[in-house]
């Protein structure tokens, strides 16, 4: 692992990171923005899927899935710039051990969301009692996402080696 923490503070990545002072605070700023778009949308996504508000129908709620893809993907980015701009810290990290699995099973859950729940959610009437298993995917979403925002928040106090 040391010797990709050393190869990592070699980039460009690193460089552009540390060598600009607004950098950092631009990048946490998006981090913040990306995370808003990710969980709010999930939020939504999640709750109807265990079947709070079922007046509204799931396919119109699920139109919010390209606003998480967007938040994620801007998290993402972000993350992987603070990843080379201080990998001696995070590699070390149990808190960032942690969100990284954390963050893996919750796409795990979505696979099986997108493999499983969504089709057949797809036959059913827009008001349709939740199946189980979509309120078990939904819940574990949350619980996981969740875990995600706090131990990404934790970072910088737990585990620092």
């Amino acid at each position: 692992m040391n010797s990709i923490a050393d190869w990592m503070q070699t980039t460009w990545i690193n460089a552009l990171a540390l060598n600009y002072a607004w950098t950092w605070p631009t990048l946490e700023t998006l981090h913040f923005i990306g995370m808003s778009l990710l969980i709010g949308a999930i939020i939504i996504m999640d709750l109807r899927l265990i079947g709070v508000q079922r007046v509204i129908p799931s396919v119109s709620v699920h139109t919010l899935l390209p606003i998480a893809f967007i938040g994620f993907g801007i998290n993402l980015l972000t993350g992987i710039i603070f990843l080379f701009g201080d990998p001696n810290r995070y590699f070390i990290n149990i808190s960032f051990q942690i969100k990284m699995v954390l963050v893996l099973l919750a796409g795990l859950n979505a696979l099986l969301y997108a493999v499983k729940v969504a089709p057949a959610m797809a036959n059913a009437g827009p008001h349709d009692p939740t199946p189980g298993l979509a309120k078990a995917v939904g819940a574990a979403s949350l619980l996981l996402w969740a875990g995600v925002l706090c131990f990404g928040r934790l970072i910088p106090y737990l585990g620092t080696g």
